[in-house]
C-alpha cells in the first residue's frame, strides 16, 4: 500500500480518513484490484479503527471500493462495462441538468462558467500546465451546471458519478482529448447562455457520447480488466 498522507486538516476524523483514501482511489495512487487493509490505513494516518471502517463504509456505497468475503477489502476495479454503465446513468443525469440549467441560469452563473473554461484552459495553455487540475475543472465545470439547476438530488448524484468517472479519466492520455474537451465545454456553455433548451439537451449528449468513446479509445489497458 502506497504511503498515506498524515491527516493535518480540520474535520472529523471519519471525514478526513474518508477525503484521503477517496483521493488516492481516484487519483489511482491506490490502483484498482490493489488490498487494502485497516492496519495499514491505521498505521499510516495515525487513526484508529473507527473512523477507519466508518470512511471505508462510505467509499462501499459509493463503489470505489469492494468486500470479498474471505479475502478481504479491494480497490474496486475499472471495466469497461461500468464505463457504459456509469455513462448510460451520466447522461440522463446531465441532460436534465443543463435542461434545467439553460432556464434558470442569471447573469452572475455565466461568470462563474466563464471563469471555469478560462482555468480550465490555461491549465493545458498557461505557464503552468496540469492534467490535473484540468481534470478537476472538467469536473466544476459539470458540477456548476447541476447547481445552477437547483435540484440538490440530482447534484448530490452527479458528484458521486464523476468522483467514479475520473478514476477513468485519470487512467486515460488525458493530454490527447483536452482540447476537444474544452471546446465541447464552450458548446455546452454557449447553449445555456443563449437558453436554448433542445440544443443544450444534445449538445451533452454528444458530449457524454465523445467522452465514452474518448475513455474506451485512449485507456491505459494495464489499469483496466
Amino acid at each position: 500500500m502506497r504511503q498515506l498522507p498524515q491527516i493535518k486538516s480540520k474535520g472529523t476524523l471519519a471525514e478526513r480518513t474518508y477525503d484521503i483514501l477517496k483521493n488516492a482511489i481516484v487519483e489511482l495512487e491506490l490502483k484498482p484490484g490493489e488490498l487494502i487493509t485497516e492496519e495499514d490505513i491505521s498505521e499510516q494516518l495515525g487513526v484508529s479503527r473507527t473512523p477507519i471502517r466508518s470512511a471505508l463504509n462510505r467509499l462501499l456505497h459509493e463503489e470505489l471500493i469492494e468486500m470479498i468475503p474471505g479475502k478481504g477489502t479491494f480497490v474496486a476495479q475499472l471495466t469497461k462495462k461500468q464505463i457504459d454503465d456509469l455513462l448510460s446513468i451520466r447522461e440522463l443525469l446531465e441532460s436534465l441538468s443543463i435542461q434545467l440549467a439553460a432556464t434558470l441560469r442569471t447573469e452572475e452563473d455565466l461568470e462563474k462558467i466563464e471563469y471555469i473554461l478560462y482555468k480550465q484552459e490555461q491549465s493545458f495553455t498557461g505557464q503552468f500546465k496540469s492534467q490535473q487540475d484540468f481534470l478537476t475543472f472538467d469536473s466544476e465545470f459539470h458540477c456548476l451546471i447541476a447547481e445552477i439547476s437547483q435540484n440538490k438530488y440530482l447534484e448530490k448524484q452527479l458528484l458521486q458519478i464523476l468522483n467514479n468517472c475520473r478514476r477513468y479519466l485519470n487512467a486515460t492520455t488525458i493530454d490527447i482529448i483536452m482540447p476537444d474537451v474544452l471546446k465541447e465545454h464552450k458548446e455546452l456553455y454557449e447553449q445555456i447562455k443563449n437558453q436554448d433548451v433542445e440544443k443544450a439537451k444534445l449538445c451533452m449528449q454528444k458530449h457524454i457520447d465523445n467522452i465514452r468513446t474518448r475513455m474506451i479509445e485512449n485507456l491505459n489497458y494495464d489499469d483496466i480488466k
